[in-house]
């Protein structure tokens, strides 16, 4: 009990204020070179692609099967990369070019800009343990893997002693989201999994999953209401359990943040009150370059706290709406024919 009084009166004492993460790196893939150079274009394109839109099924669209059998039509630059006994390609891919093809193929993209996910999940092996990040039964590895194959940003906790003394399994196990965000606040979350494996007692080797992602309510800031946006279920061996984890939650962030690219560019005006700093004004300029939705940033005017950013949108003012709640610190005061007004909480 004192424990747990100790860890939420040291929560409530943080501001815990996150922003969206920039994933890096996402229109760059990899693949192992065996002298077919067409083949391993292919694949780091293919990599690409399943990043970007989070959907594996891309790669059948018959628009995107043309593009993997000429891939060097969009690839910018491209160098090679020593893992081990294994030399791999490692290409940079034209934005723009698998922007398009994107949009051809009809699936929504998702840009840089990703939330941040802190993944707890309970080993229930007799014992409950919460999953380590360094957990040599290769849990942890399986499920980043997978998780970075989509592009997601993740964290899984250190299980150290600030985390044995933030949360313990039967918090997990009851999924009591709102002490479980704070604690995730040292890994910069904005939402958190929280579910439980455990093996299957009749067949060896199989596993079932069972979790919920869990963050503020839609159209809400942080530290409001928080409730359980999703949820997933699933079995079979470890592999297969983490790729359908994985996919189900990229799945989800397509659904409510990704952007369907259309042919034509449409201008936005963002009015932001409360950037008295420049350090806020750069990342939500940052934040705001890395929306799918968003082709072009330019700050339009400057008076006193408020800055004006003139937008270029490929995709529906609606997108970008859902795309700004990802960053905590903003909050809607006036949507009109004039442009969109928010407000900027300083931490």
């Amino acid at each position: 009990m004192l424990k747990r009084l100790a860890t939420l009166l040291c929560c409530c004492c943080l501001p815990f204020v996150v922003s969206a993460a920039q994933v890096a790196d996402l229109y760059q893939g990899k693949a192992p070179t065996s002298g077919d150079m067409t083949a391993a274009q292919s694949q780091a394109l293919g990599e690409v692609l399943i990043k970007v839109t989070g959907k594996r099924d891309i790669l059948t669209q018959p628009e995107v099967v043309k593009a993997l059998a000429a891939p060097g039509d969009y690839v910018q630059h491209y160098g090679y990369q020593d893992l081990g006994p294994v030399k791999f390609l490692k290409a940079d891919f034209d934005v723009t070019k698998v922007n398009a093809l994107i949009a051809q193929s009809k699936f929504a993209l998702l840009g840089p800009a990703r939330p941040q996910l802190a993944i707890w999940l309970v080993l229930d092996q007799g014992e409950r343990r919460i999953l380590p990040d360094q957990s040599s039964d290769g849990w942890a590895a399986a499920l980043r893997g997978q998780t970075q194959a989509m592009g997601l940003p993740v964290s899984i906790p250190l299980m150290d002693l600030d985390d044995n003394m933030a949360v313990n399994a039967t918090d997990v196990w009851g999924r009591f989201a709102d002490p479980i965000l704070k604690a995730s606040q040292r890994y910069g979350a904005e939402m958190v999994v929280l579910g439980k494996l455990a093996p299957d007692e009749k067949e060896e080797g199989k596993w079932s999953i069972d979790w919920g992602l869990y963050g503020p309510k839609p159209g809400t800031q942080a530290g409001g209401e928080l409730v359980e946006l999703t949820k997933g279920a699933g079995s079979g061996s470890q592999a297969e359990v983490a790729q359908g984890f994985a996919d189900a939650l990229a799945g989800w962030l397509v659904q409510n943040y990704g952007t369907r690219l259309s042919g034509t560019i449409s201008s936005q005006t963002l009015v932001v009150e409360g950037l008295a700093g420049i350090d806020g004004m750069i990342q939500l300029q940052k934040m705001l370059q890395g929306m799918a939705s968003v082709s072009k940033v330019a700050i339009g005017k400057l008076e006193g706290d408020k800055v004006t950013f003139n937008l270029s949108l490929q995709g529906d003012k609606a997108e970008l709406v859902r795309g700004l709640q990802l960053e905590s610190r903003l909050r809607q005061i006036e949507d009109n024919e004039s442009g969109l007004r928010y407000q900027w909480s300083q931490p």
